[in-house]
């Protein structure tokens, strides 16, 4: 499963998202994992995104930024 998430520094990307096992980085809880942001290539705590929390925008920046 895909799902949009935000860094610490607010950039958003989508990424694979399974809880059971992380497959970009180290899963530090159920919607909270350490890996790499995309948008400014660090290493970076990200937390998922409510698909109803975002704009179209939002949405859109996000699949632009794909890790």
């Amino acid at each position: 499963m895909e799902t949009i998430v935000r860094c610490k520094d607010r950039h958003l990307f989508i990424t694979p998202w399974i809880l059971t096992w992380p497959l970009q980085g180290v899963r530090l809880g159920p919607s909270t994992r350490f890996q790499r942001c995309p948008v400014c290539e660090h290493w970076t705590i990200v937390h998922s995104v409510s698909d109803g929390e975002l704009t179209e925008e939002e949405r859109r920046a996000a699949a632009s930024a794909s890790a």
